[in-house]
């Protein structure tokens, strides 16, 4: 069965499509540089020379009209592309000898110290670009975000996270055949007219919440902990009475909590840090028990530099299902489930994130036709840039796509008795996210799949369009 949860990116927990069984939720991509977009505001060079000539003519310039602040600013902003930050704070501070200088110097300034890890010298510059009433309101946005950011992190106990409500619609949401004829028992038969995709809809209701403990020790350890819960109801779907061979689409219902120390373990690799977690997940479909997890894992993440951060991990947990009339041989698929990632982040340009991640899962359960490994490559691509209307924020635009190879072990005697199940499932998806508040959005997502398979029974097709509401805190 799949579970899907949707937030304001792709890489959130997807509310839309269903796992292997026992196979977890995945957890939320954490795009390091997102928190950067602030600087979207800041004009891009259109010049195709090397960046280090580009550097060394904007040096000239600026030396030779110290009074022109375009040129300044156009060199320290070169300095800050070609990850000099150092640089580029001393080129603007420079612009500040000026008591004329406009308010976006110190607004440059300040992402420029956030960016080094200097929050109060950061939080000191935009709190003085604030107070300018010559601040626009689009750069009062971005920077009572980073200020509000700026906070939390320097806070020893802080909580934050995201609920959200949102309404989907589906063209296939139970996955069925698009084929006229499946197999069973390794014999053509044809597909019932109540068993041909069916769309539907349903409403979702998510929260998020994320909490971090700082032990105010050198290595930077901290207790991270984050709990996720999801409910979805499908408009078909009623009430809570178990049926064998269930048509309809369940109505499901999911917590799942993570919590372990996150550190640096190495003071001569000061980007480098690890996590060690526990966690445990319980899933409910028509009000019953459908299954529960428990585990560990190991999340691993090091910046190379300011702009490009990999990250991965590995993760175990036994799943335990449960014995229902709709699953009367649920105890076939207890077993266990093992996932390593790696993932590649790096902000191509201020407001610009691209990311690819691969993803390998491998599931044992009692029967080998249940057990399956899965290989699976995503990408995604980030833009986030000032909204077209007056005051709007900051709008980000989301591209993504994957494909994944699901293989099992053994043939299914009740399908076909000959022949193991192989799918390959491709996936593409757009997204946008519309800023209604400094804590309101709006987001809408397209999303479409598809699911070719060496067994007819599992050929499918879906599109789904979501529409939510989140609410930041």
């Amino acid at each position: 069965m799949h579970l899907y949860c949707r937030t304001n990116t792709p890489e959130e927990p997807d509310l839309t499509r269903v796992l292997e069984p026992g196979a977890r939720r995945l957890p939320a991509v954490a795009l390091a540089a997102l928190s950067l977009v602030c600087t979207a505001v800041v004009a891009q060079t259109s010049s195709n020379q090397p960046l280090e000539r580009q550097v060394d003519e904007a040096f000239r310039q600026s030396y030779r009209t110290p009074a022109d602040g375009t040129a300044t600013a156009r060199y320290a902003r070169l300095l800050e592309q070609s990850g000099n930050y150092e640089g580029a704070i001393a080129a603007l501070e420079r612009q500040l000898l000026d008591p004329n200088a406009p308010p976006s110097v110190r607004v440059d300034l300040g992402v420029l110290y956030y960016r080094l890890g200097s929050y109060d010298m950061a939080a000191g510059l935009l709190r003085r670009a604030l107070d300018d009433p010559r601040t626009g309101p689009v750069e009062r946005t971005q920077i009572e975000n980073l200020l509000n950011d700026i906070s939390k992190r320097t806070t020893v106990s802080r909580f934050d996270g995201q609920v959200l409500l949102g309404l989907r619609a589906q063209t296939n949401p139970s996955s069925r055949t698009s084929r006229d004829t499946v197999l069973a028992g390794g014999a053509p038969v044809a597909v019932p007219d109540n068993l041909k995709p069916d769309s539907d809809t349903d409403v979702q209701l998510g929260l998020r919440l994320n909490h971090q403990y700082d032990l105010g020790k050198q290595n930077e350890a901290t207790i991270v902990s984050a709990l996720t819960a999801q409910i979805v109801k499908f408009s078909s779907s009623s009430g809570s009475t178990l049926q064998a061979n269930q048509v309809d689409p369940y109505n499901l219902a999911l917590i799942d909590v993570n919590t372990g120390v996150r550190f640096k373990p190495l003071a001569s690799v000061p980007g480098l840090t690890i996590r060690p977690n526990i966690a445990a997940a319980t899933l409910s479909a028509q009000g019953h028990r459908y299954f529960s997890n428990h585990g560990a894992g190991l999340d691993v993440a090091y910046s190379l530099n300011d702009r490009t951060l990999i990250d991965g991990g590995y993760e175990y947990r036994y799943n335990d299902y449960a014995t229902r009339i709709d699953a009367p041989n649920g105890n076939e698929l207890d077993g266990t489930s093992n996932l390593l990632r790696a993932r590649l982040t790096r902000e191509l340009a201020p407001g610009r994130v691209l990311s690819g991640e691969l993803i390998t899962r491998w599931q044992r359960t009692q029967q080998r036709f249940n057990d399956v490994d899965s290989q699976e490559a995503r990408v995604t691509y980030l833009h986030s840039y000032a909204s077209p209307f007056q005051g709007g924020g900051l709008w980000t635009t989301s591209v993504w796509g994957g494909v994944q190879r699901r293989s099992y072990d053994g043939a299914d005697p009740v399908i076909d008795p000959s022949t193991a199940r192989r799918d390959t499932e491709w996936r593409i998806g757009v997204g946008q996210t519309v800023p209604l508040s400094s804590a309101w959005s709006l987001l809408v997502q397209l999303e479409h799949s598809t699911t070719d398979s060496r067994l007819p029974n599992y050929d499918n097709k879906n599109t789904s369009l979501f529409v939510a509401a989140a609410y930041r805190f």
